[in-house]
């Protein structure tokens, strides 16, 4: 399935195709998640627990669901969703909470910082962007869960809107 913003490419073959196609994927990478494909760190607020993601193909966007708006204390969170593999708990421990039969969500025992969270099947990672050293580092493409948002917060980031998840949700 396609996402919003990705390039598709001629099949070709040789070389050319190949350089032709990382080029393109580069492109599409920085196109929808705002930065070039690098190790980001981050982690909770006391500094026990860290991280580091490769943001390559991350899905960005906003989540507006209920669940997220307790567990992060704000009216929507923030999320880069990567696939398990590009995602690296570099110190610390962290406190599983299954929030739903969907998902597992991952705190700090020290501070209490909601951290990231997990699929039910451990396959993707979801980091809060205001967790990473650098949150500027990645823009979110698009909001998730519309359907729930609080009416009085008003956004006008010219982003589309999903009543629920995103179709490119894994």
């Amino acid at each position: 399935m396609a996402r919003t913003g990705q390039t598709v490419t001629r099949v070709t073959t040789g070389k050319k195709a190949a350089a032709k196609k990382a080029t393109n994927k580069k492109a599409s990478i920085k196109k929808r998640t705002g930065t070039k494909a690098k190790d980001l760190r981050g982690g909770c607020l006391c500094g026990s627990v860290r991280y580091q993601i490769t943001p390559l193909g991350a899905d960005v966007d906003y989540c507006h669901c209920r669940m997220c708006q307790i567990w992060s204390g704000a009216p929507v969170s923030a999320w880069a969703q990567v696939p398990a593999a590009q995602f690296r708990l570099i110190k610390g421990t962290v406190t599983p909470y299954a929030s739903s039969k969907r998902g597992i969500r991952y705190f700090c025992p020290t501070c209490g910082a909601s951290v990231f969270m997990t699929d039910e099947t451990g396959v993707d990672v979801g980091v809060m962007l205001g967790t990473l050293d650098d949150p500027k580092a990645l823009r979110p493409t698009a909001h998730g869960w519309w359907s729930a948002h609080l009416s009085w917060l008003k956004l006008d980031d010219g982003l589309p809107h999903w009543p629920k998840d995103p179709p490119y949700d894994r």
